[in-house]
């Protein structure tokens, strides 16, 4: 009796992780055929036809006259129900969106002895699944009037849930306070990521691993609450983006977003230093195309940035009267300790003289920065066996380099980081009943922060003063993610 127990404990599981899987973040097409009756049809064949790309899969109702083609890609479809001796209905329009489902309904006459066409309307509740979620289509984000196009977390914030991280620091490779994304008080460092089904969270920082170019994102989504056991690695929101990609169609965009100082205003609770003039311009082209019609298609996407200019800094600064007195106790007066102190107090300058109303010994002026970044991408879409086995690969390659100017030696300081993506998703379809999608995702992450007077330079730090630089050791590190999904459902 125990193993028998056993057996069926076992059995459930398996039926329920069959189940979970279905909420993907690809999408699924589910629903019922009856008769005029109301009776259940089974054998109705269901041809889903991605309108885009030409794309289809057949699946025929089961016995209770159910249906249901999982691991679809998003977009828009045509969907058939044909059953001999009751005619053809179409229903057109079918839009499926990231981690959705959609159910479509067919009722069949047998007076019908034509095709029937049916355009959909997308439902206003979706009755599928319990999951708490806010999503943004690709059209949706591009119509933002206050879009940040230097960031796609950015897009979170328009959600209801979202808090603001309270800290300094937010998405830095070096010195992370977390990710900017914190729903329902969970914190900053519980969410994880993916892009297209790949999972791209940076174990070291607890963030995010990689950007997304705004251009090249179909969907972004954020799970808050009561998501699938596939995104149990986050205690709090899962952020999900699903990229664009090639069709049929020639399509991409030519863009170019541009922030000027000169533009702005000064900070009323500025300084009494001037205004910095600083200029951010960032250009990019994606375009969309088809290599095999309706068999092999490729997006591809390239984003640079140039942000320079100047910032404004704030120091703390010897007094002229502490570099007169005297510096070392009469035990400790030797040409070495003398050495030492005279090389540490030469790294600040002795030409500043404070006018920083806060203090008598801080000093407010501009630096020059320097912070380029580019963005490449290109995503391939191969169906190797129409109907069976699809293959979705995407590549991306990142590039950052900061380079801010600092009055005191050894706290200027070059950022250089790279990170690399490759994201493989394998769909195929076994049988009328049975699909499985494997997932493979590699992720390459440099991170270099290089002193300019030597990595060898001691760091100094005076505690209780009004500013005060944030720079610390010097960084080179490699990361390498390697992770591997297998989701079945029957």
């Amino acid at each position: 009796m125990r193993k028998l127990w056993l057996m069926l404990l076992l059995v459930a599981a398996l039926a329920a992780a069959a189940h979970a899987a279905a909420q993907t973040v690809t999408g699924t097409i589910q629903g019922t055929a009856t008769d005029s009756s109301g009776a259940v049809l089974p054998g109705v064949t269901i041809t889903v036809r991605h309108v885009d790309t030409g794309q289809e899969r057949m699946v025929v109702t089961n016995s209770t006259g159910f249906y249901t083609a999982p691991f679809v890609p998003i977009g828009r479809y045509r969907v058939a129900a044909v059953l001999s001796g009751f005619g053809t209905i179409v229903r057109e329009n079918i839009q499926v969106g990231l981690n959705e489902t959609q159910v479509v309904d067919f009722r069949l006459d047998p007076r019908m002895t034509s095709e029937v066409t049916v355009t959909a309307e997308s439902p206003a509740v979706n009755t599928t699944s319990a999951e708490v979620k806010g999503s943004l289509t690709a059209e949706q984000i591009e119509d933002k009037p206050t879009l940040n196009p230097g960031t796609f977390l950015g897009l979170a914030e328009t959600f209801t849930g979202f808090q603001e991280n309270p800290t300094s620091g937010q998405n830095n490779p070096t010195a992370s306070s977390g990710s900017s994304i914190n729903f329902n008080g969970t914190g900053t460092r519980g969410a994880t990521f993916q892009i297209n089904g790949v999972n791209n969270d940076d174990s070291s920082e607890n963030q995010h691993r990689q950007g997304a170019a705004i251009s090249t994102i179909q969907e972004f989504q954020v799970l808050k609450n009561s998501y699938s056991a596939e995104f149990g690695r986050g205690d709090g929101a899962v952020v999900l983006v699903q990229t664009k990609a090639g069709t049929n169609l020639f399509h991409g965009d030519l863009y170019v977003y541009r922030q000027d100082s000169d533009l702005n205003s000064k900070s009323f609770f500025s300084t009494g230093a001037p205004k910095p003039s600083n200029q951010r311009t960032e250009y990019g082209l994606t375009i969309g195309f088809p290599i095999v019609h309706n068999r092999l298609f490729a997006f591809l996407a390239g984003d640079e940035t140039s942000n320079n200019g100047k910032n404004t800094y704030t120091r703390d600064i010897f007094l002229p009267s502490e570099l007169a007195a005297p510096r070392l106790t009469r035990g400790n007066d030797t040409p070495e300790n003398r050495a030492f102190i005279d090389s540490f107090l030469k790294r600040f300058p002795s030409t500043l003289i404070s006018n920083d109303p806060r203090s008598n010994r801080t000093f407010t002026g501009q630096l020059p920065f320097d912070f380029p970044d580019n963005d490449y991408s290109g995503r391939f879409d191969w169906s190797v066996r129409p109907g069976h086995d699809t293959l979705v690969t995407r590549v991306q390659r990142t590039h950052q380099i900061r380079s801010p100017e600092d009055v005191i030696i050894g706290e200027q300081a070059l950022q250089n980081n790279r990170q690399k993506n490759l994201g493989v998703t394998w769909t195929r379809v076994f049988s009328n009943h049975t699909v499985g999608e494997f997932r493979y995702g590699l992720g390459l992450r440099s991170t270099n922060v290089d002193i300019a007077a030597g990595n060898d330079t001691p760091i100094i730090r005076f505690p209780i003063v009004v500013a005060t630089s944030t720079v610390g050791n010097a960084v080179n590190s490699s990361t390498t993610s390697v992770r591997c999904w297998d989701d079945a459902t029957h």
